[in-house]
C-alpha cells in the first residue's frame, strides 16, 4: 500500500540526505525556504515505511518572476522503493494542495535521470542541461496546473 501525507520538515532529511546528497553534511539538506509561509512537505509510504519526501515552496519561477508560482524542491524516494507509485502520488498530491491555493504555476529543477518521471506527469522540460556543482546536470521542468479536475490529495492511498 502506497500513502502520501503532509510531514514536518524534519521527516524530509534523512530521504534528502541519503538520495540528494549523499557525501554532503547532513546540514546541507537544511533550506532556509522549508520555513517559508505557504511552503509545505509531503511524506510517501509504502507498506508502512517513509519511503519519498517532497517539498513545494512559494517561489516564482526565474523566467517569469511577476507570475506567481510554487516550486518543487527536494524530491526523492528511496531507491528501492522507485518503480511502485510512491514518486506519482506524491507529486499528484503536492500539484492538487498548490492548485488548491489558487496558484496554477510549478517549477523545478530536475535532475537529467528524473526529467523522464516529470515528462510522464505532464511537465515539460525548457532551456538546455545545466550544472548544480553539488548535484550534477539539471534540467528546468515546468508545468501549468488546471484549475479544475479530478485531483489527488494528502492522505491518499494506492
Amino acid at each position: 500500500m502506497i500513502s502520501v501525507k503532509p510531514i514536518p520538515r524534519e521527516l524530509t532529511y534523512d530521504i534528502r540526505h541519503a538520495v540528494l546528497r549523499e557525501g554532503l553534511p547532513r546540514e546541507s539538506c537544511y533550506w532556509d525556504t522549508d520555513t517559508l509561509p505557504g511552503a509545505f512537505h509531503l511524506g510517501g509510504w509504502l507498506e508502512g515505511r517513509q519511503a519519498g519526501v517532497a517539498t513545494f515552496q512559494p517561489e516564482a519561477d526565474p523566467d517569469e518572476p511577476d507570475v506567481p508560482a510554487y516550486r518543487l524542491r527536494g524530491m526523492a524516494v528511496l531507491p528501492d522503493a522507485r518503480g511502485c507509485g510512491v514518486g506519482a502520488l506524491m507529486l499528484l498530491s503536492g500539484e492538487d494542495r498548490v492548485r488548491q491555493t489558487g496558484i496554477t504555476r510549478l517549477w523545478c529543477d530536475a535532475r537529467i535521470g528524473a526529467v523522464g518521471f516529470y515528462r510522464k506527469h505532464g511537465w515539460e522540460s525548457v532551456g538546455e542541461a545545466y550544472d548544480i556543482p553539488t548535484a550534477g546536470l539539471h534540467c528546468r521542468m515546468k508545468k501549468k496546473l488546471a484549475a479544475a479536475g479530478c485531483r489527488a490529495g494528502e492522505g491518499d492511498t494506492v
